[in-house]
């Protein structure tokens, strides 16, 4: 049986664990399966987590860059029923806004000068148009029109920012 120091220790640690690293890329943590030539996950000194099959060196990572996540390899939500979930509210990526005569302001602080902001119709209401993004004050709101000015339409909005 291999050697498990952990098993029955109750232990409390009344300071946090500190793991320093020699260098920014250099792993303060590893995990590997026996047999493994290398770590399968690693955590490392720079804040980025590092995954791999361990037969080679971890290349797929999950990286803080400023207050930002980043990955090196497409995000993949593969399992039927999984999707992105994104928090709507004042100022969020999404929402929705009840079309007025064909029109809403939308107020919304996080909306930029470049920001991608995809429509559509959540629940048609009056004689529905086609709607775009007719105007935008960064930091401020965007404005939805619609070709029909009796549209009163909930729209739906989604607002990405490039990469």
């Amino acid at each position: 049986m291999p050697f498990q120091p952990w098993v029955g220790i109750d232990a409390t640690l009344t300071v946090p664990v500190n793991l320093q690293a020699g260098a920014t890329g250099n792993p303060v943590f590893g995990a590997s399966v026996v047999g493994d030539a290398f770590n399968r996950v690693e955590l490392r000194a720079g804040g980025t987590i590092a995954f791999g099959a361990g037969a080679s060196s971890p290349t797929t990572t999950l990286t803080r860059v400023g207050a930002q996540l980043q990955t090196n390899v497409p995000f993949d939500l593969n399992n039927v029923g999984s999707g992105l979930q994104v928090a709507e509210g004042a100022n969020a990526k999404q929402g929705t806004a009840v079309l007025a005569a064909g029109s809403s302001v939308v107020a919304n602080t996080s909306v930029t000068a470049s920001s991608r902001i995809l429509l559509t119709s959540n629940l048609d209401g009056g004689t529905p148009g086609f709607v775009r993004v007719s105007a935008r004050t960064a930091g401020t709101s965007f404005t939805i029109t619609s070709s029909s000015g009796t549209d009163t339409s909930t729209i739906a909005y989604e607002i990405f920012e490039p990469g």
